[in-house]
C-alpha cells in the first residue's frame, strides 16, 4: 500500500517528482483563464458545462434559494459548526495587529497602521466532498479582519445547485454573493471579473491541482493567500507509537483525493510493518477506501531513518503542509520543524485541526511552508506607514539631500533643497 524506500534520496526524488508534476496542468489552465478573460460569463458557463457537467443560466446563488439552505442533518451537526466556529473566531481574534506611532530624534513623525482589504474571494472545494469547514476556516479570518465585501465560489452539484451544507454555513456566516462555479474557472473569473462575478482584490482557499495552478498564473494581477494545493501529511513516529493510530492519519489525509501525499518516517522497523499492516485492515471499512487506497499507492511513501532527530531533518527538507509528532516527548520537536500545521502526540488527529482547534486548515503544500505560514488574519490586512515632517529639524534636510545625491537622484535632492530655501 505504502512504499517503503531505503535510501533518503528516493524518498526527496519521489517528493520532487510529484510535486514538479503540477507544472504540467499550466497550458490547460492558462487557455481557460485566457477564455474567461476574453468571453466573461459565457466562457464561465462553458467549462461549468464541460468540467462539471451542469448548465448554469445565473451563476449568482439565489437569495431564495440561500435562505432555503439546510444541513441535513440533526441539530447534532449544528452545534458542531457553531462550536467551531467560535473556536475559529476566538483563534483569530487574537492575531489582530495593533499600530503604533513614532516620533524620531529630529521630530519627523511617523505611524505604522493596517487597513482591511476592500473584496476578497473565496474559493470552497465541493469535488468530491463538500468542505464546509472550508467555509469557516477562510471567511471567518476574513470577517476579523473587516473585510468588507466576501464572495464565494464553489461548483455546482448535479442539480445545478451548490451543496446545502456549504450554502448554509455561507447563510450562518452572513454571505450573501456565493456563486455556483468551480474549478481553474472560478479563479479566472474573481481574478478578472465577468459580467456576474465582481473581480476581488484577493483569493484564498484551497483546491485542486487546478485551481493551485490556478492561483500561481492570477497572481501576477491579484492577491492570493498561497498555493494551497493536494494535502501533504508527514508522520514522525517512534518506538512508542500506535501503528493503528498512525494508519488512521495516513488514511484521513490520503482519503482528500488521489494527489494528496502521505509519508511515514520511523526509526522503528516494526512500527513502519505493523503501520502497513494496518493500513490494508482500516482501508477497508471506509467508503472512501479507492480514493484512499488509490493516493497511499501513488503518492504515500515510508522510511526508516537513523533517529527521530534524523526523521525531523529529513521532513524538514520537505516542509509539508502538516507534520504530525507519535513520539514520547513531542514538545521537543514542536519549534524544531518546518511545517504548516504541527500536530503533538498520538492523542492529537489532523482532522482536530481540520475542524476544530482553531487555527486555520488553509495551508502551504509543495515546501512553500519554508517562508508561508498557515492562512491567517494578517491575509486579509494591508499594513501602510504615514510620514509627517512638518516639526523635523531642518538639519535634517541636509542629511536626505546628501543621501539622494549620492545615489544620483537628482530630483529628489531638489525636493528636499527646495523646502529649505522655502524657509530662509
Amino acid at each position: 500500500m505504502q512504499r517503503s524506500l531505503t535510501e533518503k534520496s528516493q524518498l526527496l526524488d519521489c517528493v520532487e517528482k510529484r510535486r514538479s508534476v503540477f507544472a504540467l496542468d499550466s497550458l490547460l489552465v492558462q487557455k481557460i483563464i485566457s477564455a474567461i478573460s476574453d468571453k466573461g460569463d459565457e466562457a464561465v458557463r462553458e467549462f461549468t458545462k464541460k468540467f462539471d457537467g451542469v448548465d448554469v443560466l445565473d451563476l449568482r446563488v439565489s437569495d431564495e434559494i440561500l435562505l432555503e439552505a439546510k444541513v441535513q442533518s440533526d441539530s447534532k451537526l449544528q452545534l458542531a459548526i457553531l462550536q467551531a466556529a467560535e473556536n475559529i473566531r476566538l483563534f483569530h481574534e487574537k492575531q489582530l495587529p495593533d499600530g503604533f506611532d513614532l516620533t524620531q530624534r529630529d521630530g519627523t513623525k511617523v505611524s505604522f497602521h493596517w487597513r482591511s482589504i476592500e473584496r476578497v474571494g473565496v474559493y470552497i472545494p465541493s469535488g468530491n466532498f463538500p468542505l464546509l469547514s472550508t467555509v469557516l476556516m477562510n471567511v471567518i479570518p476574513a470577517q476579523v479582519a473587516g473585510v468588507k465585501e466576501i464572495i464565494v465560489c464553489t461548483p455546482p452539484g448535479k442539480n445545478g445547485s451548490p451543496n446545502p451544507a456549504i450554502m448554509e454555513v455561507c447563510k450562518m456566516l452572513g454571505i450573501k454573493n456565493v456563486f455556483q462555479v468551480g474549478g481553474a474557472q472560478a479563479i479566472a473569473a474573481m481574478a478578472f471579473g465577468t459580467e456576474s462575478i465582481p473581480r476581488v482584490d484577493k483569493i484564498v482557499g484551497p483546491g485542486n491541482r487546478y485551481v493551485a495552478t490556478a492561483k500561481q498564473i492570477v497572481s501576477n494581477r491579484v492577491g492570493i493567500d498561497m498555493i494551497a494545493g493536494p494535502t501533504e501529511l508527514v508522520i514522525i513516529a517512534d518506538e512508542t507509537a500506535d501503528p493503528n493510530l498512525i494508519a488512521a492519519d495516513l488514511i484521513a489525509q490520503a482519503e482528500h483525493d488521489t494527489d494528496a501525499m502521505t509519508i511515514l518516517l520511523s526509526p522503528d522497523k516494526s512500527i513502519i510493518e505493523k503501520t502497513i499492516s494496518k493500513i490494508q485492515s482500516l482501508l477497508e471499512q471506509l467508503e472512501t477506501k479507492i480514493i484512499a487506497g488509490e493516493s497511499l499507492q501513488n503518492n504515500g511513501f515510508s522510511f526508516r531513518g537513523e533517529s527521530v532527530d534524523e526523521c525531523v531533518d529529513l521532513s524538514n527538507m520537505i516542509a509539508p503542509e502538516h507534520v504530525s509528532l507519535h513520539v514520547a516527548e513531542p514538545e521537543i520537536y514542536q519549534d524544531k520543524l518546518i511545517a504548516g500545521a504541527i500536530f503533538l502526540g498520538g492523542e492529537t488527529p489532523v482532522a482536530w485541526g481540520d475542524y476544530w482547534a482553531g487555527p486555520n486548515h488553509t495551508l502551504p503544500t509543495s515546501g512553500a511552508a519554508r517562508y508561508k505560514g498557515l492562512l491567517s488574519v494578517f491575509d486579509f490586512l494591508v499594513p501602510y506607514s504615514i510620514t509627517q515632517a512638518k516639526d523635523a529639524d531642518p538639519l535634517s534636510i541636509d542629511a536626505v539631500t546628501s543621501m539622494a545625491e549620492a545615489e544620483g537622484l537628482a530630483g529628489h535632492a531638489l525636493s528636499t533643497k527646495i523646502r529649505k530655501e522655502n524657509e530662509s
